[in-house]
């Protein structure tokens, strides 16, 4: 069944919806006014880390970001090197706290750690990362930690009342609205089951769902699954008193029974057309008859012998009955057919104008895509002044769609340690490198259409490399790190 229901339904494109921008704006302001711990909590299919990488994706406009994401196998070595590469492009050798690490560093403007899948973490891990925000914050270093996990274990770090400490912020995520809900379920229904789905039947299934995008998606699933599977067990005649069996519910899959009602529509079509010829024809009895009757009453005359037929004088040729004219049916004629044949046939072109239609009807986009800044346009009386070539891929990644994806493996201080780190782990011919305003070099992978390809992109990588877990970023991110001359 399982099997089944991946037949029938695609996965929801990434999309930011309104009531997630709210979760997103409210981590912002967090960041900016707070120096404290965060948890972004939320249940299984609350899209806890979609929208701490969407959030990511936007601070990265004001902060050094890093991502991780934590697992059974995560140690306290393993997470602190893996933020210090994101953040510095180094690579800890060192047993020191993440505080003390940072602290041996370049300072940052602000410095952004988001953690997935928090209750995998090690608890002294945990407790590190309270005091690095705390230690850091009374130096005057600003950085963020957010943590997104499962609701339950996110409360359970909650320090005692009587122990007087600050706790970390608490954000839950909320549901998604009625009518996002209501878009996502016919952005998830295929192509053939959408017309089938009125507004009231999405809104009757969605009344016993919570609201969350990876639950409805689970039971959309799930619901498709059970209906086909019902439809491919049902028998070939009818059953009588059956009332689970609706008018939305023909034709849901290949296998349905070939009743009544699932009669496809190219034998409608057939059947119409045979029927309208026939009715044309019986409209035009009378021409018919009567041509008919000219037909069989005109004998040919008997030849005459050649002798005869030159001395015999000219007769006129016989006048030869004109032939009937058709006349086209038209919707008067349409109205005398039968109900049911005139019925079907309007049906049947009103399917197909409809899949005409359907196939025209751009889908609806609510993504909120960074939008590109313009670039000046030079003055007209003034000589075109040649940019400069920036080093390495930086002109590349500069010139590329802002609304496309890459991976970002490294942040690298020193041309001569960049060389080494591409070296080591073989990827001097798979990778491109920019160089940002600040001097260092980011090393990136791929060009994507969209976050979810760059994030299964990560799998083309040499397993050492997908360690260190490279993280998805826009063009646009990494455009405004370049900042290259000519743009504001």
């Amino acid at each position: 069944m399982h099997a089944m229901a991946q037949q029938h339904i695609v996965a929801a494109p990434v999309k930011v919806k309104n009531s997630q921008q709210q979760i997103i704006d409210q981590l912002h302001q967090q960041c900016q006014q707070n120096d404290a711990l965060i948890m972004l909590h939320g249940g299984d299919g609350y899209g806890k880390t979609t929208i701490a990488e969407l959030f990511l994706e936007q601070a990265s406009d004001y902060a050094e970001c890093a991502f991780v994401t934590a697992n059974e196998r995560s140690t306290v070595d393993r997470l602190r090197a893996q933020i210090l590469n994101q953040l510095f492009g180094t690579i800890s050798l060192s047993d020191e706290t993440l505080s003390r690490q940072i602290q041996r560093q370049q300072p940052l403007r602000h410095a952004v750690i988001v953690i997935d899948n928090g209750q995998q973490l090690p608890d002294s891990f945990l407790a590190e990362c309270v005091a690095t925000v705390s230690q850091l914050s009374a130096i005057g270093q600003r950085v963020s930690i957010i943590i997104a996990a499962d609701s339950r274990w996110a409360y359970q770090q909650k320090p005692a009342p009587h122990l007087r400490l600050q706790g970390p912020v608490m954000l839950e995520i909320q549901p998604l609205s009625k009518d996002e809900q209501v878009r996502l379920v016919q952005a998830l229904l295929p192509d053939r089951l959408k017309r089938l789905w009125s507004l009231d039947r999405i809104q009757q299934f969605l009344s016993t769902i919570n609201g969350y995008p990876g639950e409805i998606q689970q039971r959309l699933q799930l619901a498709l699954a059970t209906q086909a599977q019902r439809y491919k067990d049902a028998p070939a005649e009818p059953q009588e008193h059956d009332d689970s069996i609706s008018e939305d519910d023909v034709t849901l899959s290949d296998n349905a029974p070939t009743g009544g009602r699932s009669i496809k529509l190219r034998y409608i079509i057939a059947c119409a057309l045979a029927l309208s010829l026939v009715m044309g024809a019986y409209l035009n009895r009378q021409p018919l008859l009567d041509w008919w009757q000219a037909q069989t009453a005109s004998e040919p005359e008997p030849q005459q012998p050649v002798e005869q037929q030159t001395a015999a004088e000219p007769q006129p040729e016989a006048e030869r009955p004109e032939l009937p004219k058709f006349e086209p049916l038209t919707q008067q004629t349409l109205e005398l057919m039968p109900a049911d044949l005139a019925i079907s046939y309007r049906d049947a072109l009103s399917d197909l104008n409809r899949v005409a239609a359907a196939e025209n009807d751009p889908r609806e986009l609510d993504v909120a895509l960074i939008k590109q800044q313009p670039v000046a346009q030079p003055n007209e009386a003034e000589a075109p002044v040649a940019t400069p070539k920036l080093p390495y891929q930086t002109d590349d990644i500069a010139a590329r769609d802002p609304q496309r994806f890459g991976l970002q493996i490294a942040v690298i201080s020193t041309e001569a340690l960049l060389g080494e780190f591409r070296s080591d782990y073989q990827l001097a011919e798979i990778t491109e490198v920019y160089q940002r305003n600040d001097g260092r070099f980011v090393i990136s992978y791929g060009n994507f259409d969209s976050l979810q390809q760059a994030r299964a992109g990560v799998a083309q990588l040499p397993e050492a490399v997908q360690q260190m877990e490279p993280w998805a970023k826009s063009f646009a991110a990494m455009q405004a790190e370049i900042n290259q001359p000519g743009q504001e």
